[in-house]
């Protein structure tokens, strides 16, 4: 299955209960070090989703987008795309940029996702990520977007930090980030807790400064070739451990790492047990009667790793509540069965990686996590 067809639809679900308007221009800071880029991302939905600026073409056309680890497309809309949802969009214009060449796949693709799709063709030209310039890099201009879901969206297009098991792709962006301009092939996620506070997305490296005092950094192997996972062994509430991955090849579960998700998925009985559990009581008005929870990984030595999540990280007001779980409370669950090769996958969403940082090495195939600021 092809990440970039059920990944955004976890997007679209969330996004419309959840957009708000940008109100601040997007910055783009540069590191003093040389081959490190780091680009500011915005608030620009409810505590929940940041849109950083890149630049493509020569002379540079800013755009604004949603770096995605759940998709591999790179894509903005063209000034030839007349529907609805291309009018309040930064468009690109071919004409302009000295460096566009058309793709020798010429054919328009569509791009699904769910009820909506956007129809693309791909061309190359230069990619400027702060400081990092990646020439003739592939892309996709859309033609066409729906206008359920991207009417309301404030970002212009997606940028795909995904991974793919086919080793001929060349529109991975990171893989050709020319080495005399990053020292690794490697990118970092900051989000904050507040929409009033700036996150960051670092290209070349990561930056201590959005990792907690006295926090270290875990690393963990990538156990899919198809997505940004880690191995899962388990749920633990208050002490209580739910084995549910036992019954999986290797004794674990798949979790994606997955910026382009609001919440968290996972399988249905799994969050409908996890739910009750959580709160037994029925109410949600005092929220510090919920217990907490923690994802358990296995680490790239093969010892259990405990990452905690409280009521203040998983219940979001703004969140629309899935009714499988029947609870009155807004937790940030999205029940959900999606196949993989080892089970049911579980997305841990920004609701996860705005308590954690976390640090992806395209070069070792490894995922680090630290508690963050």
């Amino acid at each position: 299955m092809n990440i970039f067809f059920f990944f955004p639809l976890f997007l679209i679900l969330n996004f419309i209960v959840l957009v708000k308007s940008l109100t601040e221009n997007l910055r783009v800071s540069r590191y003093s070090k040389p081959g490190v880029s780091t680009i500011i991302l915005k608030g620009g939905y409810i505590n929940r989703q940041f849109i950083g600026e890149i630049s493509i073409g020569n002379p540079p056309q800013p755009f604004k987008v949603l770096f995605d680890t759940g998709s591999t497309n790179l894509w903005i809309p063209s000034k030839n795309c007349y529907a609805k949802a291309c009018y309040n969009k930064k468009k690109y214009d071919h004409n302009i940029s000295k460096n566009y060449r058309i793709s020798s796949q010429k054919n328009p693709v569509n791009i699904f996702f769910g009820t909506g799709k956007v129809q693309i063709a791909y061309a190359t030209d230069d990619i400027h990520l702060g400081s990092i310039k990646v020439r003739n890099q592939e892309f996709g201009i859309a033609n066409y977007m729906s206008d359920d879901p991207f009417s309301d969206m404030q970002f212009d297009g997606l940028f795909g930090l995904g991974i793919s098991e086919d080793i001929k792709r060349k529109e991975l962006i990171y893989d050709n980030i020319p080495k005399n301009s990053s020292r690794k092939n490697i990118f970092s996620i900051y989000y904050p807790k507040s929409v009033d506070d700036n996150g960051a997305i670092t290209f070349g490296g990561y930056d201590k400064k959005y990792i907690a005092p006295n926090s270290n950094i875990d690393w963990f192997d990538v156990s899919s070739k198809k997505y940004w996972t880690i191995k899962m062994t388990g749920i633990k509430v208050n002490g209580l451990f739910l084995e549910v991955c036992s019954g999986n090849i290797g004794g674990y579960c798949d979790a994606v790492i997955d910026t382009g998700t609001s919440s968290i998925a996972g399988p249905k009985n799994d969050l409908i047990l996890l739910t009750k559990l959580l709160n037994p009581v029925k109410s949600c008005q005092n929220k510090a009667l919920l217990k907490n929870f923690s994802f358990v990984f296995l680490d790239e030595n093969g010892v259990e790793k405990e990452y905690e999540l409280t009521s203040n990280d998983y219940i979001v007001n703004s969140f629309k509540v899935d009714p499988i779980l029947k609870t009155p409370c807004n937790f940030a669950f999205m029940p959900i069965n999606i196949s993989s090769p080892n089970g049911y996958l579980y997305i841990l969403g920004q609701v996860f990686l705005q308590k954690y940082y976390a640090i992806f090495e395209k070069d070792n195939m490894r995922i680090g996590l630290a508690k963050s600021i």
